[in-house]
């Protein structure tokens, strides 16, 4: 009697792990753009049914049309700060010139580092992914617009300790006003609830 293969696919199970991670990813942050829906793809792809995926597994070739808005960061024991490994064009246009090898604490300044430090603590740490979106009025005519996800990943040694993230920024101009923020919407996630 001819029995059906009742085997293991591990490619199935990714498949709809992936699917359930979207579907959830989607459910929790309905109005994030489909460049960040892109990007969140390909992490979940490098993480197959890990947690976090290791820096070595997410290839940036995945996502060429993305590469602009992408950005990378490490944590450095030795300066206790996470280093800026990756920056896109539009991310370093953004701050106004390359933040390649600054840290976060050099780029933000030391009055908004410890609210980001604090959040990316948490990424790391639990960890998690995190969704926000803001805008900024940097002066009388300027109004920037930025839409971030961030996603943990492993570093060679297994610890949970890199940052990879996306940035689209849009500037808008002719707005009227002073030098104002405007309150930030973040969406934190943990991964565990993405498996």
């Amino acid at each position: 009697m001819f029995e059906p293969h009742l085997g293991f696919d591990s490619s199935m199970t990714n498949m709809t792990s992936k699917n359930r991670a979207l579907a959830e990813f989607r459910r929790r942050i309905p109005d994030a753009s489909p460049k960040i829906h892109s990007f969140f793809g390909a992490w979940l792809d490098a993480r197959g049914d890990a947690l976090v995926p290791r820096r070595k597994s997410f290839s940036p070739m995945t996502i060429p049309t993305l590469l602009r808005f992408v950005w990378m960061y490490e944590f450095d024991p030795r300066r206790q700060d996470f280093v800026c490994q990756l920056a896109g064009e539009s991310v370093n246009e953004a701050w106004g010139g390359s933040i390649r090898g600054r840290t976060i604490r050099e780029i933000v300044g030391k009055i908004d580092y410890p609210v980001l430090r604090s959040r990316w603590d948490i990424i790391i740490s639990q960890p998690a992914i995190q969704y926000g979106a803001v805008e900024e009025r940097l002066t009388s005519m300027e109004v920037w617009q930025a839409e971030r996800l961030l996603l943990p990943m492993a570093s060679k040694d297994g610890a949970i300790n890199v940052m990879l993230g996306i940035s689209l920024y849009r500037l808008q101009r002719g707005t009227l006003g002073g030098k104002q923020e405007i309150p930030e919407s973040v969406i934190r996630i943990p991964c565990a609830e993405l498996l």
